[in-house]
């Protein structure tokens, strides 16, 4: 047999094979696309409380969110903390790294890591946390957290124990 036809034959003997995992292989694994918005009660506890001056305090943030749309959980719940900053009840730090595990009523889990910004509105503190879920359930999601604590109460602001938590609305939004 000529050379040319005999490595055409090779060529074509082999062709398929070669082709042969590429058919065969599952399809890649894509996350779970997600566009779940969950509302609830967010509430941030002081130890000791805060106070019209700025002084160490351990603080706890605990989350109940109690209605989840647009994805396959119903509702969740998240606690943050404790950990120790410095504040008052005219103060808080303004930006910082945020890590929390959000439990779903599953039974799954999500970790989720980003950063927090904190402002004022209408004598509010709203806290913005930006960031991704790492690991468990919606893994690979942008996940975006906004609590609306009510200001706190300055005539307790002026007492020895101080304020010793504030609540409000929650809205955590994961997508992706």
């Amino acid at each position: 047999m000529p050379r040319r036809p005999r490595r055409a034959a090779r060529l074509a003997a082999v062709l398929p094979l070669l082709a042969a995992p590429a058919v065969l292989a599952p399809p890649a694994a894509h996350a779970e696309p997600v566009a779940m918005v969950c509302t609830g009660t967010g509430q941030q506890a002081y130890r000791p409380g805060i106070t019209l001056t700025t002084r160490p305090t351990t603080v706890t943030n605990t989350s109940d969110l109690t209605a989840c749309t647009g994805g396959p959980v119903g509702s969740g719940h998240h606690r943050f903390g404790p950990f120790a900053t410095t504040a008052s009840c005219l103060y808080t730090p303004p930006t910082g790294p945020d890590a929390f595990d959000l439990s779903w009523d599953d039974g799954t889990t999500s970790h989720y890591e980003g950063s927090y910004l904190v402002t004022t509105a209408g004598g509010q503190l709203v806290v913005t946390s930006t960031g991704t879920v790492t690991a468990g359930r919606f893994a690979g999601a942008a996940l975006r957290e906004v609590v609306a604590y009510l200001a706190p109460d300055l005539l307790r602001c002026a007492t020895p124990q101080g304020v010793t938590s504030v609540s409000g609305p929650i809205t955590i939004a994961v997508t992706g």
